[in-house]
């Protein structure tokens, strides 16, 4: 099966923020157990092979070495704050041309939908191209989103076939400007602005793109090239939110299949309000 990382044109990394304390957890979360394996486990997973670039960046030394065990280049600190996080992590996201953000805490969040952020991300800048060659903006075809237009705008030139994924691929009825059908990963939200305010000149990526179910964005999230500079200097306790919402005429999301990909751990609660779901669908509620 080809993975995100087949026939790109762009250099995607990404970072697992792996820095939680636990707080309301009462303990290291990120190595609670869900189905025998632990909450980051499953996350770092769920991003195998998919990355030209992964880090994940933690606090704990078990959760260091249990990612290490699994293949994941890890940064170990002591690094009081979340930009900090970002901070270190973005250290190790040289020549690339997206960053998407992953979250520990999130075990459920399917392969899939990651790939999803990736092919927006690829389409955007091949749309890019073909807005510099035609002289008009990704957004400018009726009843399109942002991803649905360029698919539309590489149709003749075949991106869409040569970036091939595990996904089906998004389909755009220009015609009909009725929107767009993207099976288990619907792309939510219309393209109110063409990128006004966005630097694509690095990587041709004009958009952040973000998972989202029910219209409520969340995590992972990834950001353009034009973009690093912010991440890597994120006022004290800030995250890549702040950054994302500092540019929300650029935010773009991806529907996700089901709530449980976007469901963070923070309280021991949460984990048995996992724990009765997967209990409950079996193997079908777990990524893959």
């Amino acid at each position: 099966m080809p993975h995100a990382a087949d026939n790109r044109t762009l250099k995607h990394g990404c970072i697992v923020m792996a820095s939680g304390v636990g707080a309301r957890f009462g303990g290291n979360k990120l190595m609670a157990e869900l189905c025998d394996a632990p909450l980051v486990g499953h996350v770092v997973r769920a991003t195998d092979d998919l990355f030209s670039r992964r880090v994940v960046v933690a606090r704990h030394a078990d959760v260091a070495a249990l990612c290490e065990t699994l293949g994941a280049q890890v940064i170990l600190h002591d690094e009081p704050c979340r930009n900090d996080t970002v901070r270190l992590g973005m250290e190790a996201m040289d020549g690339c041309d997206t960053v998407t953000f992953v979250q520990g805490d999130q075990p459920l969040i399917r392969p899939a939908s990651i790939v999803a952020l990736l092919r927006a991300a690829e389409r955007d800048a091949a749309g890019a191209v073909r807005r510099d060659a035609a002289g008009r903006g990704v957004a400018d075809v009726a009843g399109c989103d942002a991803v649905g237009a360029a698919l539309a705008d590489t149709a003749e030139g075949g991106v869409a076939e040569d970036y091939a994924m595990e996904l089906d691929a998004v389909e755009c009825d220009v015609d009909a400007a009725a929107g767009c059908d993207a099976a288990e990963s619907d792309v939510a939200g219309a393209a109110k602005h063409d990128a006004v305010g966005c630097n694509a000149a690095e990587s041709g990526v004009a958009r952040i793109w973000r998972t989202s179910f029910d219209g409520m964005p969340g995590a992972p999230v990834l950001f353009p090239s034009w973009a690093f500079d912010e991440l890597r200097s994120l006022p004290r306790g800030k995250g890549g939110g702040f950054v994302a919402k500092a540019h929300a005429e650029c935010v773009r999301t991806i529907e996700v299949s089901s709530e449980w990909e976007l469901f963070d751990v923070d309280t021991r609660d949460d984990l048995e309000q996992l724990q009765t779901h997967v209990a409950r669908c079996g193997s079908a509620g777990l990524p893959r």
